[in-house]
């Protein structure tokens, strides 16, 4: 028994020195896992330290059950958050009165009164497990953010003085472009009334500048309203199918006046698979051609401009319109491409420029263009002149090519010392299958090349006597049909040009429908018989060559002209009209402009007495005014309409002639109901035009 006892002892001897061991080392591995713990507790306490960040814990109820010590640095002592009790932090009005919140998350900035006095905090509150009892704690991390908060404070300040600063700006310029398109519609209305009176040669050349300086200081007006609305994001697209030929040709037509009087030429070129109509914003396409078109024109003193358009294939059945706009300019230097897209800047920069301008041009285009989701670029050589690359995508695809059929195979010879509208032309009959030679006059193998061509086109302006260049090229043995290209200046040689033998003639720049109508007339034999006759367009035809003006100014138009003109301006029948104008002068030039077109017309001299006319008399149609003394003319609508409901009326038709040009307005009388928006400087025909339109509403 003694020795089984002792064998027991024995046993229970090693287990327990089995477990010694065993807790022993589990004391050494808890000894070990507290220095870690307390190891990362002083890392995580100087991490906070570092960062000044607080943090704070406690229950569910609300009792703080831990405080970092940087809390102590940043309360004092009667704000200090205290063990065992509950959370209370004296929190100020916040700006933003809510925090953002997720799940069991809050987010927010407050304001805390700390020994630093009033101080920003971000403070998270979030739920966390007690890794010990595993019970949920709210744990609160307040983070000083008083720098941040300032920062954007003063950013937010900044903002707003810009938006009030863009504000101001926007009303300085609406304000300022009615101020100065007032006494502007007075200039040039009563330029465009002298131009119509009998005038010696010295005072038509006056008024003349007169009406060209007024043009100029519109179009910089418009440039500086079109820039302030591209700044303030407020350049709209109205997109919508156009006729590209015309929108085009109407630009380069009206810059070839400009153009031909510096003795440069300007010239247009389709290619024959670009659709008839391509939906873009008319407006902005046609802004865009003439500012890039009237820089070319403005920075080139010999050669001219020319005008590419074409078609390219896009995504999806989709196309790209590509434009190009090449002069034979002062040219730029390549690191100056970009620069010339910046605002104020131009190519000649500097106190000693030659040319006028604010700069602001190329900076709209490029604005426009970015906002129609398309490209610029421009390539340049000094002294060599530019070219700008235009692309923007459009819905359309590529048409198929059209081709004119009397043009196949036909060997036609272009006669010209022109650099721009020659080539231009060739290359435009070229692409509808036509041989094209150009020959410069005086090249030596022009009697072989005529001889054997089907058509020449002669360029008045690179021979002295066009009449005599056609007898010599027929003595020399030229039997093909001839068409003379002359500038609307030179119609007083049209008689001796017919007699000499030409079968028709177009006017420079040439139209695309009058070329084809003159080509097939001339190359099917009709000739000047038959070639009807485009007013508009300066087609060839010389029938009412026997009323060709005889003016003394060389530049009149025929008297079959003026006539059509005329007619088309003439009324249908005559209005009994009621204007509401504030300024003298704009009200004297546009009962002269209302007289002259052949209607009755009844001065208001403001608001108030445009409601009390209306009340009393009965008018075709009312044009009003906006910005009058007293009653404006907004009110003075809103009066009429009131009336006219009153007294069971039919509405009188308004039409709005005013300064003010910008879209705010136009939305307003627009929410008035009116038919038309007439803009200041006013020219006749787009008075005439919206009577007419009136007169065929009621």
């Amino acid at each position: 028994m003694v020795r089984d006892e002792r064998q027991r002892l024995n046993g229970r001897i090693v287990e327990l020195e089995a477990e010694r061991r065993a807790l022993r080392q589990q004391v050494e591995e808890t000894e070990d896992q507290a220095w870690e713990l307390r190891e990362a507790t002083e890392r995580q306490a100087s991490i906070l330290q570092a960062l000044g960040d607080v943090v704070i814990r406690r229950d569910m109820s609300g009792t703080v059950l831990y405080i970092s010590p940087a809390a102590t640095e940043l309360f004092t002592s009667e704000t200090m958050p205290r063990l065992g009790q509950p959370l209370s932090l004296p929190l100020a009005d916040t700006r933003d009165s809510t925090g953002t919140t997720a799940g069991d998350v809050a987010f927010g900035d407050i304001m805390l009164m700390t020994r630093q006095g009033p101080r920003w905090f971000s403070r998270l509150d979030v739920t966390v497990r007690d890794g010990t009892r595993d019970t949920p704690l709210v744990q609160t991390l307040l983070r000083d953010v008083t720098e941040r908060r300032i920062m954007e404070e003063e950013l937010l300040a900044a903002r707003n003085s810009a938006e009030t600063a863009s504000e101001a700006k926007s009303r300085f310029l609406a304000t300022v472009s009615h101020e100065i398109r007032t006494p502007l519609n007075g200039i040039l209305g009563m330029a465009s009334l002298l131009r119509d009176t009998r005038l010696t040669p010295e005072q038509a050349a006056y008024a003349d500048a007169l009406t060209s300086s007024g043009e100029t200081l519109l179009l910089l007006i418009d440039e500086l309203l079109d820039f302030s609305r591209a700044e303030a994001g407020r350049l709209l697209l109205h997109p919508a199918p156009a006729a590209l030929a015309p929108l085009c040709e109407q630009v380069v037509e009206l810059l070839a006046p400009r153009a031909q009087a510096k003795g440069l030429e300007v010239s247009l070129t389709l290619a024959p698979d670009v659709p008839e109509q391509v939906t873009v914003d008319a407006s902005r396409l046609r802004q865009i051609l003439f500012n890039l078109a009237g820089n070319g024109v403005k920075f080139t003193e010999t050669g001219g401009v020319s005008v590419d358009i074409a078609i390219e294939h896009g995504p999806s059945g989709t196309g790209v319109l590509a434009i190009s706009v090449a002069d034979t300019g002062i040219g730029f230097a390549p690191e100056d491409s970009a620069r010339m897209f910046g605002e104020f800047e131009q190519v000649d920069h500097g106190p000693a420029r030659r040319y006028g301008g604010t700069g602001l041009g190329l900076a709209i285009v490029q604005r426009l263009i970015t906002l129609m989701q398309g490209g610029i670029a421009a390539e340049g050589t000094p002294g060599q002149g530019a070219r700008f690359l235009v692309r923007l995508p459009v819905p359309e695809a590529p048409a198929a090519a059209r081709k004119w059929p009397v043009l196949t195979n036909r060997r036609i010879a272009v006669v010209s010392s022109g650099r721009v509208e020659a080539s231009a032309l060739a290359r435009h009959l070229g692409a509808h299958g036509a041989q094209l030679q150009q020959l410069l006059p005086g090249d030596p193998d022009m009697a072989e090349s005529l001889a054997v061509a089907d058509l020449v086109f002669l360029d008045h302006a690179s021979v002295s006597d066009g009449a005599a260049w056609l007898a010599g090229a027929r003595a020399a043995g030229c039997k093909s049909p001839a068409i003379v290209l002359i500038t609307p200046t030179e119609r007083e040689r049209l008689e001796r040009l017919r007699m000499a033998g030409f079968a028709a003639y177009l006017i420079r720049p040439v139209r695309s429908q009058t070329l084809e109508r003159t080509v097939n007339a001339v190359l099917m034999g009709q000739g000047d018989a038959s070639l009807a006759g485009d007013a508009s367009a300066s087609s060839a035809s010389w029938d009412g060559m026997g009323s060709t003006a005889r003016s003394s100014d060389p530049g009149a138009e025929p008297d079959h002209l003026k006539l059509a003109e005329a007619n088309r301006l003439a009324p249908s029948r005559p209005l009994r009209l009621l204007l509401a104008e504030d300024n003298d002068i704009n009200r004297l030039l546009g009962e002269a402009l209302l007289r002259k077109l052949g209607h009755e017309t009844l001065l208001a001299t403001d608001g108030t007495e445009a409601v009390k006319a209306a009340r009393s008399g009965e008018f075709d149609a009312i044009l009003m005014d906006l910005h009058m003394p007293g009653l404006d003319g907004f009110g003075a609508i809103a009066a009429i309409r009131a009336e006219e409901k009153s007294r069971g009326a039919s509405p009188v038709p308004v039409l709005i002639v005013t300064a003010d040009v910008m879209p705010a307005a136009r939305e307003r009388a627009e929410g008035l109901g009116v038919l038309g928006y007439l803009t200041k400087p006013l020219s006749q025909a787009a008075v005439a035009d919206a009577l007419r339109q009136l007169t065929l509403r009621i």
